[in-house]
């Protein structure tokens, strides 16, 4: 070898290693919490406000793919509430929106008219279903089912504001 192609190859060595570092720094910024950890405790903190309100519901943990985690079904609770509840967690991971938000896209004059029929009723557009994100990137999605619109959707927001304070 020449002294050129060992200039050549320790640069491009060096070149690698420097890509090689600067991937793994990115990596450390894209790792999510994991929710998988946090389900207890999120859905703890949902029975908890369902105890405060007095009310009985169903919780549904999903992750990005709409996959139960965790679901709980608190006693006394509507037999509908355990179907609604997964219903309105795989909505807002579905439609990357809260549950409650679609309704006024699914009224007869608006653009996803006929969204909860077509999708045999797998999409709902009642509240208490929202999407969980973490750097940007949704990780899974609460739905509770149980009480009246405002109380899931508290229910909801409470279970989850340590890790997605918006």
């Amino acid at each position: 070898m020449t002294q050129n192609q060992n200039q050549i190859d320790e640069i491009l060595l060096q070149r690698i290693i420097q890509k090689c570092q600067e991937l793994l720094e990115k990596k450390d910024d894209l790792q999510t919490i994991n929710l998988y950890d946090l389900a207890f405790d999120i859905v703890n903190r949902a029975r908890e406000k369902a105890q405060e309100l007095k009310v009985p519901v169903v919780i549904t943990l999903v992750d990005a793919a709409a996959h139960v985690i965790l679901s709980y079904r608190m006693e006394d609770s509507l037999l509908v509430s355990y179907d609604m509840a997964y219903r309105k967690a795989y909505t807002a991971v579905g439609m990357k929106m809260q549950s409650k938000d679609l309704a006024v896209l699914t009224k007869p004059d608006q653009w996803l008219f006929q969204l909860e029929t077509m999708s045999e009723g797998q999409i709902v557009s009642l509240a208490g279903g929202i999407p969980i994100y973490s750097k940007g990137r949704i990780i899974g999605a609460i739905g509770i089912s149980g009480g009246n619109a405002i109380e899931d959707q508290t229910i909801a927001e409470y279970a989850i504001e340590k890790i997605h304070p918006n």
